[in-house]
């Protein structure tokens, strides 16, 4: 996909997105960096666009995905923008990040829950849609970009498995019902674009993935 760099970052192999959304505007999604070598590959991946960095997006705001917002947030001036459910998520990433050792910049004190289920974020090259998909996490969102066939899902469903709901505000039957709901109603040849681990399709977590099947068996 033309326009769309993926990183793996941290020692959770967070993947991070950086898209571009017209000739000269990228935004990031996720932003998973944790150390210097990570925050300089991103750095030269966004220089090599020609782009500026105009805004940044969070599918939820677990502590591998939001590793990076300190430097984004010094460098480029972004604030992030999630949906209101994962306000408290954010606010306690950075007591989880200690508990596991994980080191993580200080985030962003403003943040802009402004991101709700249905809404457009429009550029002049991409639109994505905002689906809500709680279940992994309180206020979890994807990101789809109906014009070229893949979203951007975050830690809801992966290739042939599905996000964890022992964390806190997690919960495994509205995960498998957001799934059903706002994914598996995606065209099948819809690319999916996972928080971690390699990209997969709709159709074929239709009809293989192990815990969501498409036709309403668990």
């Amino acid at each position: 996909m033309k326009g769309l760099h993926k990183f793996a970052f941290g020692p959770f192999g967070e993947n991070t997105y950086l898209v571009e959304v017209s000739p000269t505007e990228a935004v990031v999604v996720d932003p998973g960096m944790s150390n210097t070598a990570e925050r300089s590959a991103f750095d030269a991946a966004l220089a090599g666009t020609g782009c500026q960095l105009v805004a940044v997006l969070l599918t939820h705001a677990h502590l591998d995905h939001v590793a990076g917002l300190g430097h984004i947030h010094e460098v480029h001036g972004l604030v992030p923008r999630m949906h209101r459910a994962d306000e408290e998520t954010y606010r306690q990433a950075p007591l989880a990040a200690n508990l596991y050792g994980f080191p993580m910049d200080a985030l962003p004190e403003e943040v802009r829950c402004d991101l709700v289920h249905g809404m457009s974020l429009g550029w002049s090259g991409r639109t994505l849609e905002v689906r809500f998909v709680p279940g992994h996490a309180p206020g979890h969102v994807v990101f789809v970009c109906h014009d070229e066939g893949w979203m951007i899902g975050g830690d809801t469903l992966f290739a042939g498995s599905v996000g964890r709901t022992d964390l806190p505000g997690g919960d495994a039957q509205t995960l498998f019902d957001s799934i059903r709901r706002e994914l598996y109603s995606l065209p099948e040849g819809m690319a999916v674009l996972p928080g971690h681990g390699p990209d997969t399709t709709i159709g074929q977590e239709m009809r293989t993935n192990p815990f969501v099947r498409g036709r309403g068996e668990a």
